[in-house]
């Protein structure tokens, strides 16, 4: 079954009546060591979408590709919208709570964007977004099954990339824009010598093991 059909199926499944519109959810940056963590939310128009049939799991595609599908989602999309949670954030609360916040944030404002008409939010992952107030489901790996979701992770990761090349140009020296802040042996000898800056997530370990020597 393709993705679009998956999609076309749920919303006809789901009782709340052809009005109804699904919105995908996914995000990017769970693992890192710095940098925010993103949500987006897309909502496709109905339809076939023969230009998105190679959207998947963003981190199946290349950076060129997954350059390339943004652009075209955007163009297909009947609104998309992006969340995120800051490093502090992400200190104070937890990664999880953090994650969900920011799909909070990114479905709100899309189902806004879409005016008063019945939602399905589809989330990638077993955990369903807290405080939501909409019918949602959760489905793992939902990126595989979903054009909706699996364009929602290629807007996010695409999103947060770009975000930490600007946080390489902000604290140069840590190589933000090659690694995005993952753990790489580059990026763990860099936080060795120069310790975190304010882009880290002082509750990661091994950033917590470390004095902070940069700032603003």
């Amino acid at each position: 079954m393709s993705r679009a059909r998956f999609d076309s199926d749920l919303r006809r499944d789901s009782g709340l009546g052809g009005s109804a519109v699904l919105v995908g959810v996914d995000e990017a940056g769970r693992g890192p060591l710095a940098g925010p963590v993103v949500a987006a939310a897309v909502v496709l128009a109905v339809g076939g979408h023969p230009d998105l049939s190679g959207v998947r799991d963003s981190k199946l595609l290349s950076a060129r590709l997954r350059r390339a599908f943004r652009e075209a989602i955007l163009r297909r999309a009947r609104a998309v919208s992006v969340g995120w949670a800051t490093p502090s954030e992400i200190d104070r609360d937890n990664i999880l709570a953090s994650t969900l916040a920011a799909m909070r944030r990114a479905v709100l404002r899309v189902a806004a964007a879409c005016g008063p008409v019945p939602v399905l939010v589809v989330v990638d992952g077993n955990r369903h977004i807290p405080r939501l107030g909409l019918r949602q489901v959760a489905i793992p790996e939902a990126d595989d099954l979903s054009l909706s979701v699996a364009a929602a992770s290629v807007l996010a990761k695409v999103t947060r990339d770009s975000w930490m090349e600007r946080l390489d140009r902000r604290y140069p020296g840590y190589g933000m824009a090659e690694h995005k802040g993952y753990g790489t042996p580059r990026h763990l000898e860099s936080l060795a010598a120069l310790g975190p800056c304010p882009a880290h997530r002082r509750t990661f370990a091994p950033v917590s093991a470390r004095e902070p020597v940069r700032s603003r």
